[in-house]
């Protein structure tokens, strides 16, 4: 299956669900973010759940499954924005809503890439791994 066809067959599945990746990373997680050593960054993608009404559902929890060689992390929330693409959650894209998110920090003398993996779960019981790599300066 072509990168193209697996990527929308992903968004349509994910849309279909009502869980919500709420920025345009990778599919593989592996689009570095860069961050500054030591201090607190947070991590580009989050994770949020909206009803057919796009009003905010329970926002996922998570476990770290692999923590950072170089730092540490740890789960906070923020507002996102909902990006569903196509299929039936797409009248919400665009919509505000809590989402759970990743706060990332580098050891203070740290300078290189670094990456971690977490496990996310949806209040219906879904499962989603997600990896971030970030590159400190």
């Amino acid at each position: 299956m072509s990168t193209l066809a697996s990527k929308i067959s992903l968004l349509v599945a994910v849309a279909a669900l009502g869980g919500c990746v709420s920025a345009d990373m990778s599919l593989d997680g592996k689009a570095p973010q860069a961050v500054r050593a030591g201090r607190p960054t947070p991590m580009e993608q989050s994770f949020l759940t909206l009803d057919k009404n796009c009003r905010p559902k329970a926002r996922p929890s998570a476990v770290v499954t692999r923590p950072p060689g170089h730092g540490s992390v740890r789960p906070v929330t923020r507002t996102s924005e909902a990006i569903y693409g196509p299929g039936p959650y797409r009248h919400c894209n665009g919509k505000l809503a809590p989402a759970l998110a990743f706060e990332y920090r580098s050891k203070p003398d740290y300078r290189g890439p670094d990456s971690f993996d977490v496990r996310v779960r949806y209040s219906d019981g879904e499962l989603r791994p997600a990896s971030y790599a970030v590159e400190v300066w």
